[in-house]
């Protein structure tokens, strides 16, 4: 009898390490195949701009953790002239800025934020095993147009798309993601080039809630843009909502504060939960265009 325990013992360590070596293995491939390789020689005025933002966003106090940091910038997608850069402090990633390059020349902040959920190889990883894909058979490319239609593309013998945040499976597919694209790529076009020197004004941060304690933006009407900086500086909920993809699918986030910078540009903190452990900051102007505040 303690022969059969041990032989069974020994059975289940070895399935256990199995298991162990295959999502390690799965992580490696997604990491040598997901995101495109940083540049060898990033452009100088990029890096410049980055550098320059990062400084001036580590000033507050919930990014505190920039100061000192570096940061590893890869590009996002073919041909949309974005990057990521990730901002990493003792071998953690802390936070990203994603930078658009802009018609005219020069450079914008496309979005910002907290933490390390945006093209996350562990959440990919994650999205993989709910759609039952094996990595080594699968190409996962990161395709960014704005926070708001940010997604993982998986080809393999069919199409997937995933959100680059939460990882969900999306109701897209490439031909639809094509048409989004090109209708909503105008939305960032138009923004003009934010200078090196660009600073924050004003700067409101609040209290984390999940934005499902109260379900106001079900039954209230929606408050206008500025009615909403009005309820963030009085430090009351807000909640966004966005139905996207004609409708079948919906974001809501509590919005729990903004940065204001000195080029008149306004970020508004997004977060999913109560629990405050990532942030993300992402232009006032799209939101706008793209959803509804609920008081």
């Amino acid at each position: 009898m303690n022969l059969l325990l041990s032989q069974i013992r020994k059975l289940m360590i070895s399935a256990l390490l199995l298991s162990a070596l295959l999502w390690t293995s799965s992580l490696q491939l997604l990491q040598a195949a997901a995101m495109p390789e940083t540049e060898n020689a990033v452009d100088t005025a990029l890096l410049a701009h980055v550098e320059a933002w990062t400084a001036q966003l580590s000033t507050q106090p919930a990014f505190k953790s920039w100061q000192g940091a570096t940061l590893s910038i890869s590009a996002l997608g073919p041909g949309t002239h974005s990057w990521m850069a990730s901002v990493i402090q003792h071998k953690k990633t802390v936070g990203y800025l994603v930078v658009h390059a802009t018609e005219s020349g020069g450079f914008v902040l496309g979005e910002y934020g907290l933490g390390d959920y945006l093209y996350n190889l562990t959440t990919l990883q994650q999205s993989l095993q709910r759609l039952e894909l094996i990595p080594s058979t699968i190409t996962s490319t990161p395709l960014y147009i704005h926070p708001l239609l940010s997604v993982w593309k998986i080809s393999g013998k069919s199409t997937a798309l995933t959100d680059a945040m939460s990882g969900e499976a999306l109701p897209l597919t490439a031909s639809l993601w094509s048409i989004e694209a090109s209708q909503e790529l105008k939305l960032i076009q138009v923004e003009s080039p934010m200078a090196v020197t660009a600073g924050i004004a004003k700067a409101v941060s609040n209290a984390s809630f999940s934005p499902y304690e109260k379900l106001q933006w079900l039954t209230d009407a929606p408050v206008d843009k500025v009615d909403s900086m009005r309820i963030l500086d009085k430090k009351k909920h807000l909640t966004y909502t966005a139905a996207r993809f004609n409708g079948d699918m919906l974001y809501v986030w509590s919005a729990t504060g903004y940065h204001s910078w000195n080029n008149g540009a306004v970020y508004v903190a997004l977060e999913t939960d109560e629990l405050g452990e990532s942030k993300r900051y992402v232009p006032l102007t799209l939101l706008v265009e793209l959803g509804e505040f609920y008081r």
